[in-house]
């Protein structure tokens, strides 16, 4: 019988060790051809409210070890207000607050529909989680000081997964808001046992760390490359949060995706926000900025076809982009552990089959 898994029942069964050790057997599988990936696709309509969009979101991926594929759809209504001086980007489904994103669970084995997820829990998880296996690989041993810009899901679950793959015993956050990064920094220390400081500035943050991610929806650069330190592992959630220095900075980019994201449109091109229309063309001119031989793809690294760090010196980057192995791991190991636990919400299988053939 499908299982219908929501974000509470998900949050109980997933640490991070199990989603980073999801994630890196799911992208060892990649690299060795046995799974696959569907590129991130995206469907903008203008709605009736200005400056308004409404954004269809899919992504697919499957895994022949696990015997399992997935789908991650969203459903939001975006824009892009200026806060604190930044264009960012807002989003919403019905009402601001709410949000729609499912990944449907297949088995490969026989076709039937697995489970039914909220995304919300999984994709905070998976995007922290694949930062997390990156800089198992590409941070210094002894990294021990983490920054972070953003105060978050995504924050938490960065900081938790650096936790995982490096002995942490610092952490400082700056967001705009005190009020967050205040209160970011009294629950990740008392989540992690470690020592969490609030900064006043992104520099603050920055400067003196081992690891730093950026975690927000900033469609400008946030983060300066004279603020990085000899050493230091970068992450960004959003390609837009760097700017061209850091790209020419970079000793090193890694990078995970399948492809850079499909966006097609219902409007002509001048009928287009910037930051849509845009967005393909940017991340291809930041990251020609790094030398050819320079760039790699994480499943390579994992491969051992490339070297993760060849100096204790080098600056190195690393971004990610959704894929549907992410989500398809992810969604089979809370799956798993859901049958384990026989937790979940048990649906008819009969409300998803049907005697008509297509």
């Amino acid at each position: 019988m499908p299982l219908l898994i929501n974000n509470d029942v998900a949050k109980e069964l997933l640490s991070m060790k199990d989603c980073v050790e999801a994630l890196e057997a799911a992208f060892r599988e990649e690299a060795q051809g046995s799974a696959a990936n569907r590129t991130k696709s995206n469907i903008h309509i203008p709605t009736k409210e200005p400056n308004h969009w409404y954004r269809y979101c899919t992504m697919e991926g499957g895994l022949r070890e696990s015997g399992v594929a997935a789908i991650r759809i969203k459903s939001d209504i975006v824009s892009w207000p200026i806060y604190h001086g930044v264009q960012r980007e807002q989003k919403y489904c019905v009402q601001p607050g709410k949000f729609c994103g499912l990944i449907l669970l297949f088995s490969a084995e026989n076709g039937e529909l697995l489970a039914i997820l909220n995304d919300g829990y999984v994709q905070h998880m998976r995007v922290g989680g694949t930062a997390g296996v990156a800089a198992r690989y590409m941070a210094r041993k002894e990294a021990a000081v983490v920054g972070v810009i953003g105060s978050g899901g995504m924050a938490e679950t960065h900081l938790e997964a650096f936790a995982v793959v490096r002995k942490i015993s610092l952490a400082k956050v700056y967001s705009p808001n005190r009020e967050h990064r205040e209160s970011y920094a009294r629950r990740m220390a008392d989540r992690l046992g470690i020592k969490v400081e609030p900064k006043d500035g992104p520099a603050d943050v920055v400067r003196g760390s081992d690891i730093v991610a950026t975690c927000t929806d900033a469609n400008d650069p946030i983060i300066k490359a004279e603020w990085l330190d000899p050493g230091a592992y970068l992450t960004c959630v959003r390609t837009s949060e760097a700017g061209e220095d850091i790209f020419r900075r970079a000793d090193r980019y890694v990078e995970y995706r399948s492809a850079v994201a499909l966006n097609h449109f219902t409007t002509p091109e001048n009928q287009r926000p910037l930051s849509l229309g845009g967005s393909d063309a940017r991340y291809m001119r930041l990251v020609n900025l790094v030398p050819r031989e320079r760039r790699r793809h994480l499943t390579d690294v994992l491969a051992r076809r490339a070297p993760a760090r060849e100096s204790e010196s080098e600056v190195n980057l690393f971004e990610s982009e959704g894929t549907g192995v992410q989500f398809a791991a992810v969604a089979y190991r809370v799956y798993t552990l859901a049958r384990r636990k026989g937790l979940g919400r048990e649906l008819p299988p009969e409300w998803f089959l049907q005697d008509i053939r297509d």
